[in-house]
């Protein structure tokens, strides 16, 4: 008892610590969340505010003693002297801290051997819920409603009271026969209680003792009140007392929801949505087509520089055309880069990384887009390479030794043809499967259709050529000996433009396969469907409902304040007599009992009268409110739905577009090579424009499908199908292509265009 006494005085003067409120805070706040999450839809999966220690917003001080963070110098001066007035002491009694952000976290990125950071869509996703800024504010206010409402869940407990006082006082001289010197230790003990119908009951206890010095005498006064007030009319009953609790509780459910539906958004932004995930593989593709479309000028401006140093088979305009269009896409180039790099920043930093950051994008979404094998890309740069080294021989004609060797390397690049032919036709039957069942134009199938009978028919043929030419070489082979060098040099030249133009065949051909292999996700709503549902299920919407509700419900308790005040009270005043010696010996003599009814009319209802006038118009502002939002729900289904049907088309429309293109460089191609048709200035601006119309195409099919996907997100989204798990990944997979397919209602028909 001895040790627990100290203990007991030190919790009575200095109450309990920090740390003891922060608990508790956490503790009812964090339940009250909880009980809010009343749907599945409503999941808000974390609700901790403490960031785990590999987020870079965590902080490993003790959050109730933090030390001194570091302070501007300027700002400094004004804290240790405000207005010149010497400024409080003892700042840094916890530590002075080096810097304001945690600096440990950057270990638990997982960084590859090269310091850079790989990236996906679900990695990028993981890292925003560590590190964001913005999920973290948004997690901070659910915490704050809730925390409101715990202080409304208080006011109808028990709320205690106790004060304690020693108070000495002296009167008078020892001169004089009045002088007093008394000690005297007032308590109080009591409780206030608010009841849900408007009562407040009211218990204290005042007990006093007094001791005179001077009179060697003491005395005790003892006091318990008791009284209870009933609000009969104004102010009275649960509508208007329960007020404030029932719209913080209801306050709690809307920020769950809020937060909910943030988080499917949050998701959406970071991954898939304009400026997230997506959007970055959208600039990495469209950098690749640039970068692609280099190398083929490049090739276009070596090929006519060769023609014309060698053969003057072009004008110099010629070569100035594909020079500058070279330069031009060089240009284009980093200015892509540069763009790419400034998003990159800007990602990350929404991200909550620093910019500086270095990482590595995972671009897998993209191997659709790549329209050619990279096998069949290097061996045909290795073929180019080969043609132009053999015109660089025009004027100097190698001997026969060196000519076998490069026949030999020829008929190389020859039998590695076959084999990357294969998987081209593997894409073909894929194709031809799919066609059974695709849908759309019947214009569009047609061509479609003629397209792959004649890949049918060009594919046996193209290996019937290139088994063709391999005799051909053989035999050219075995008559070097007899043959004189420049004989044999031009007839290898003729043969290596053969082997360009069927390879250029087969890599148009494959083209023209991944083109058409690519598919758009299925969308399985239509208006009709989607508009009800999302009129039920959106999380907004609903808020939006009780909201209405709540307006209506404060025009009853506005009309409550224009009552008159009609309330029933009683008291008990428990004494003792003045010169009692005995606490709490009450006596009958000292102690009061009363019991009143208190009525004041209403003859000064204006404030009333206007706040009640208001909230009818309140109401009614917030009919319209949901009313505008029911009506905008609609409008964005029907827009998402017409979007994703018109990206639909357009998608089709680009990929026609795509497949022309890539079919007039192929032809442009063969003129160019052709010397009779080289000279014309019109072949080399054929060439340069199939070239851009290439680029163009490339970078619409591939804006077309993220668009589209992006566009079926959002549908998602607005049709509030998507959900989320604890983790806060959809619910239904990894990624959401199938996303819409796993929450369409059984009912729904096949999903349109499959």
């Amino acid at each position: 008892m001895r040790r627990l006494a100290p203990l007991l005085l030190a919790v009575a003067l200095c109450g309990c610590s920090r740390s003891y409120y922060r608990n508790a805070a956490d503790r009812e706040t964090y339940a009250a969340i909880a009980e809010h999450v009343v749907a599945p839809a409503d999941e808000v999966g974390r609700i901790h505010l403490d960031p785990p220690p590999a987020s870079r917003l965590h902080d490993p001080v003790d959050p109730d003693h933090p030390p001194k963070p570091p302070d501007d110098p300027s700002a400094a001066l004004f804290m240790d002297c405000p207005d010149g007035r010497r400024g409080a002491r003892g700042w840094e009694r916890d530590g002075v801290a080096d810097a304001i952000e945690y600096n440990g976290w950057e270990a638990c990125l997982g960084l590859d051997d090269k310091g850079k950071l790989k990236l996906d869509a679900d990695r990028a996703y993981d890292l925003a819920l560590l590190h964001s800024r913005e999920y973290q504010s948004a997690l901070e206010d659910v915490y704050l409603a809730a925390l409101a409402l715990t202080l409304n869940r208080f006011e109808f407990d028990v709320h205690w009271l106790f004060t304690q006082g020693v108070n000495y006082t002296h009167f008078g001289s020892s001169s004089v026969p009045t002088e007093t010197n008394t000690l005297e230790v007032p308590t109080r003990l009591g409780f206030t209680k608010a009841f849900t119908a408007g009562g407040q009951l009211v218990v204290d206890l005042a007990n006093s003792f007094v001791w005179e010095f001077t009179s060697h005498s003491y005395h005790v006064n003892s006091n318990l009140l008791v009284s209870l007030a009933q609000p009969l009319l104004r102010n009275g009953g649960r509508k208007v007392r329960l007020e404030a609790l029932t719209q913080q509780e209801r306050n709690v459910l809307y920020a769950v929801r809020d937060f909910a539906r943030f988080r499917k958004q949050f998701w959406a932004n970071t991954t898939t949505l304009p400026s997230g995930y997506l959007s970055l593989l959208l600039q990495v593709q469209e950098l690749r087509n640039l970068r692609a479309n280099r190398v083929s000028q490049e090739q276009n401006l070596r090929l006519l520089e060769e023609q014309f140093r060698i053969r003057g088979a072009v004008s110099v305009v010629q070569v100035d055309q594909a020079f500058t269009a070279y330069q031009n896409a060089r240009l284009l180039i980093l200015q892509a880069q540069d763009s790419l790099e400034n998003s990159l920043d800007d990602y990350k930093v929404r991200l909550g990384l620093p910019p500086r950051l270095p990482v590595e994008l995972d671009d897998t979404p993209l191997r659709q887009f790549q329209l050619v094998a990279p096998e069949l890309e290097k061996l045909r740069d290795e073929a180019d390479t080969f043609q132009k080294d053999r015109f660089a021989e025009i004027d100097v004609v190698p001997p026969l030794p060196a000519l076998r060797a490069n026949y030999g390397q020829l008929r190389d690049f020859l039998r590695r043809t076959p084999s990357l032919v294969t998987p081209i036709e593997g894409e073909l039957e894929r194709w031809g499967g799919r066609l059974e069942k695709s849908a759309g134009d019947a214009e569009q199938r047609e061509r479609a259709r003629k397209t792959y009978a004649q890949f049918r028919e060009e594919l046996p043929q193209l290996r019937k050529d290139l088994a063709a030419l391999d005799a051909q070489l053989a035999a050219d082979v075995a008559g070097l000996g007899a043959a004189k060098p420049r004989e044999a040099w031009v007839t290898l030249v003729g043969r290596t433009r053969r082997y360009l133009l069927l390879v250029d065949q087969a890599v148009s051909t494959q083209t023209q396969l991944r083109i058409s292999l690519i598919e758009l996700p299925p969308v399985y709503w239509t208006e009709e469907q989607g508009v009800p549902f999302a009129k039920e299920n959106r999380l907004d919407l609903e808020n939006s409902r009780a909201r209405v509700t709540d307006a209506w419900r404060k025009v009853a308790v506005a009309a409550n304040q224009l009552r008159s005040d009609l309330t029933l009270t009683a008291s008990a005043n428990l004494a003792t007599l003045a010169d009692a010696k005995v606490p709490f010996d009450f006596s009958s003599q000292a102690s009061r009992y009363q019991v009143g009814i208190q009525f004041d009319g209403p003859l000064n209802r204006l404030a009333e009268r206007n706040a009640y006038r208001a909230s009818q118009i309140t109401y009614q502002r917030e009919r319209r409110n949901f009313m505008l939002l029911s009506d905008r729900i609609e409008q964005e289904v029907r827009r998402d739905v017409r979007a994703l049907e018109l990206e639909r088309v357009r998608f089709e429309i680009v990929r026609q577009q795509l497949l022309s293109a890539a079919r007039q460089v192929e032809a442009s191609r063969l003129n160019l090579l052709d010397q009779k048709q080289a000279a014309n200035t019109n072949a080399t601006r054929d060439v340069l424009d199939a070239l851009n119309n290439l680029l163009q195409a490339r970078n619409a099919l591939v804006g077309s499908y993220i668009s589209y996907e992006q566009q079926r997100v959002r549908l998602l989204l607005d049709l509030e199908v998507l959900q989320l798990d604890d983790r806060g990944h959809p619910s239904h997979e990894r990624r959401t292509e199938a996303a819409d397919d796993a929450a369409r209602p059984e009912s729904l028909p096949a999903p349109q265009g499959s």
